[in-house]
C-alpha cells in the first residue's frame, strides 16, 4: 500500500469483509497501512483494548491511546510509511532484455611505438643550418672573394693595345677571385644573436675550410664592435682594430635590428656608421650576412654596406648582386 488510505476505506473494507473482531480490523487496518501488526491471537487481550463502538468513530478503534491535542479538532489520521518488504523477499531481479554495445573506433595510422631508451626521441635534433648546405660554400667564397687581376692573359685586350701602337706596361689579365689576403670574422654573441649560435659556429668553420685557418681572424663582440671585441673571453676585449689591408670583412649580426625591441644595448645606426668607415678607411672592403628577412631591414642598411640574407633563399647569384 502507498499510506494513502482513509478510514473510509478502512470501514467500506472491514464491512465488505465482515470484520467482527478487533484482530480483523487490526488485520485491515494494517493491510490498509492504517496500523500495526495485529495482536497475537493466543494473547489474552486486555481490558483496555479498544472494541468497536468504544471510543470509536462508527465503530472503528483508534489507533493509539495518545489524546488528541486541544487544537486538534479533526479526525484526519496520521500517514505512515508502507511496511517494508521481508528480508526472505524471493522476488527475482530483472535480467536486461538488450544491451549496446560500445562503437568501435578504427583508425587509420599505426600508434606510436612506445618510448624507450633508444628511441630516436631521447636524442637531440639535428642542426638545420640557414643557408643551403648545398651551395654555403660557393655563397661564401663568392661574398668573400677578393677581385684581382691575376687571372690568364686577356689576349684581346693585349692584341688591341698593339693593333694602336701602345706599349704594353703590364700584361693584361682576366680578372680572378682569391681568398689569399684573408677573411676577419666579426662574430656578434649578444642576446639576441643566442638563436642563431650554432649557425654563426657553422659559418666560421666554413670560412676556415675555405680561407685557411692561418688566414681566418676570429673577433666576437656584442651588439657592435666599437664597444670591444677579441678572439677570447669577454673579460680580455679589448678596442676593435680594422685587419689588415686586403683582408675582407665578414660581419655576422643582426646590425641592432633583432631582438627585445626596448633593449638598452641595442647598437645605434651611428656607431655602426663609425665601424664601417673605419673598416673602410683601412682599405678594407665590409660584407654583413643578416639572419632577418628583407621586410625588417632599416633602410640605412643599404646606403651603409652590402647585406646578404642569411637563409635559404640566398644564392650565388643573389650574392653577385650585392657584393658585384
Amino acid at each position: 500500500m502507498s499510506g494513502e488510505a482513509w478510514l473510509g476505506d478502512l470501514l467500506r473494507a472491514g464491512r465488505a469483509l465482515g470484520a467482527s473482531t478487533p484482530q480483523e480490523w487490526a488485520r485491515i487496518a494494517a493491510a490498509l497501512g492504517l496500523g500495526h501488526d495485529p495482536p497475537d491471537e493466543t494473547a489474552r487481550v486486555s481490558r483496555d483494548t479498544p472494541v468497536p463502538g468504544d471510543g470509536a468513530v462508527n465503530g472503528v478503534p483508534p489507533r493509539d491511546r495518545e489524546e488528541p491535542e486541544p487544537s486538534d479538532t479533526g479526525h484526519r489520521p496520521r500517514r505512515h510509511r508502507p511496511p517494508t518488504a521481508p528480508e526472505d523477499d524471493d522476488t527475482p531481479d530483472l535480467d536486461p532484455v538488450e544491451r549496446t554495445s560500445p562503437l568501435g573506433l578504427r583508425w587509420t595510422v599505426d600508434p606510436l611505438p612506445p618510448p624507450d631508451g633508444r628511441s630516436s626521441l631521447a636524442a637531440p635534433l639535428p642542426h638545420t643550418p640557414l643557408l643551403a648546405p648545398r651551395s654555403t660554400a660557393a655563397i661564401l667564397r663568392t661574398a668573400l672573394a677578393r677581385i684581382t687581376a691575376e687571372g690568364e692573359l686577356d689576349v684581346e685586350t693585349a692584341a688591341e693595345q698593339l693593333a694602336r701602337a701602345r706599349p704594353l706596361h703590364e700584361i693584361p689579365r682576366r680578372p680572378l677571385p682569391t681568398l689569399r689576403y684573408g677573411v676577419q670574422v666579426l662574430a656578434d654573441i649578444s642576446a639576441s644573436m643566442e638563436p642563431f649560435a650554432g649557425d654563426v659556429q657553422d659559418i666560421i668553420g666554413q670560412v676556415r675550410a675555405q680561407v685557411g685557418v692561418a688566414g681566418t681572424q676570429v673577433l666576437r663582440f656584442c651588439d657592435v664592435p666599437s664597444r670591444g671585441a677579441g678572439p677570447g673571453p669577454r673579460g680580455a676585449w679589448q678596442a676593435y682594430r680594422p685587419p689588415q689591408q686586403g683582408r675582407r670583412v665578414l660581419v655576422l649580426s643582426d646590425l641592432g635590428a633583432g631582438g627585445p625591441l626596448f633593449n638598452p644595448w641595442r647598437a645605434r645606426p651611428e656607431e655602426w656608421h663609425r665601424t664601417v668607415h673605419a673598416i673602410r678607411q683601412r682599405g678594407c672592403d665590409v660584407v654583413a650576412l643578416v639572419p632577418l628577412p628583407e621586410r625588417q631591414w632599416p633602410k640605412w642598411w643599404r646606403t651603409l654596406l652590402p647585406v646578404v640574407p642569411w637563409d635559404r633563399g640566398t644564392t650565388v647569384s643573389r650574392v653577385l648582386g650585392v657584393v658585384g
